[in-house]
């Protein structure tokens, strides 16, 4: 890899003409004095390579011809970067303008993985509220800078020479390929700063469908995700028939540690937003079901093997 620049920001995109304008002029007004490229890695079919190209001629962009996962574009994006740090920001998120100053700032002190929190970009949609409640309860912006085993890949960067030595992202499991990837780089002893101040808004779906599918998606691949790794809910994801039998109480107990966080963070997040919460409960319903379609799928223990056995080896 060649290191040209301080920084590359790859960003994965798909039908992201709603959303990728805002990201992008956040991204070049940013407060940061050190030259730095842009990759967006766009699998879309509908306007966004035209409206890149024609508004962000600094952008490269890497056009694909068929829908291609976070993870994969993600990969084909590290290819062409030139960073010695690689920021790796969503199409649907705008940084805040001293999001990368911050975050380069941190690399400095000698850190091999930042990332930071994420913030509500949709506050005045319910639906945007249930899915920010949903996914990003773990990422707030509060408290001090602190050592996490994950984060997610809409805010989060890596010193590059790690992809050297590690390699890139899982091309399946999404959206929970970052998870297991971070999981993977805590089992070989990197770890991961989560410093609060270093922000993006994430703009979360509106439409009331969408937000439900992608919390079956989530659930699914959270299944199978647990059963390739040594995180919370393993063992019960390994045991189909216990699983089945818990899940309706890993679900009651996901909501209410859910409650908990937000009613802690901001109680206006809470009793300002009870639709909100009825969505979020009405996912969580949804996650469960692909959760339990999760563990019917036929046993990982191939892929178990295989990302041990890449882990032995990276050990040694």
């Amino acid at each position: 890899m060649h290191h040209d620049f301080p920084v590359s920001v790859v960003i994965p995109s798909f039908q992201s003409a709603r959303t990728i304008v805002a990201c992008l002029e956040a991204v070049f007004n940013q407060k940061f004095d050190k030259p730095f490229e842009v990759i967006v890695v766009d699998s879309s079919t509908d306007e966004t390579a035209t409206i890149v190209r024609k508004q962000f001629p600094r952008v490269t962009i890497i056009a694909l011809s068929q829908q291609t996962l976070p993870g994969p574009a993600r990969n084909l994006g590290l290819q062409q970067a030139r960073g010695d740090i690689i920021v790796f920001l969503d199409s649907d998120c705008v940084p805040a303008p001293d999001w990368l100053q911050r975050m380069v700032a941190t690399h400095a002190a000698g850190h091999t993985i930042v990332g930071g929190a994420v913030l509500n970009g949709t506050p005045d949609n319910a639906v945007g509220w249930a899915g920010y409640i949903s996914e990003f309860r773990e990422f707030l912006p509060q408290g001090e800078a602190r050592m996490v085993g994950h984060l997610p890949t809409c805010n989060i960067s890596y010193r590059s020479d790690l992809f050297d030595k590690y390699g890139g992202f899982p091309n399946e499991y999404y959206p929970q390929e970052d998870l297991l990837f971070n999981w993977q780089l805590g089992q070989l002893g990197e770890s991961i700063l989560f410093d609060p101040a270093i922000q993006v808004a994430h703009l979360n779906r509106t439409q009331f469908s969408s937000f439900l599918t992608h919390q079956r998606r989530i659930g699914r691949a959270t299944t199978q995700v647990l059963r390739l790794t040594d995180l919370p809910g393993a063992w019960l994801a390994r045991r189909w028939g216990l699983a089945l039998l818990g899940l309706p109480f890993m679900t009651i107990l996901k909501f209410v540690n859910t409650l908990r966080v937000f009613w802690r963070w901001r109680i206006s997040s809470v009793v300002g937003q009870p639709l909100a919460w009825l969505l979020v409960a009405l996912g969580l319903i949804n996650w469960a079901i692909g959760f339990s379609a999760g563990l019917k799928v036929p046993s990982a223990s191939t892929d178990q093997i295989q990302i041990f056995a890449t882990l032995k080896s990276k050990l040694v």
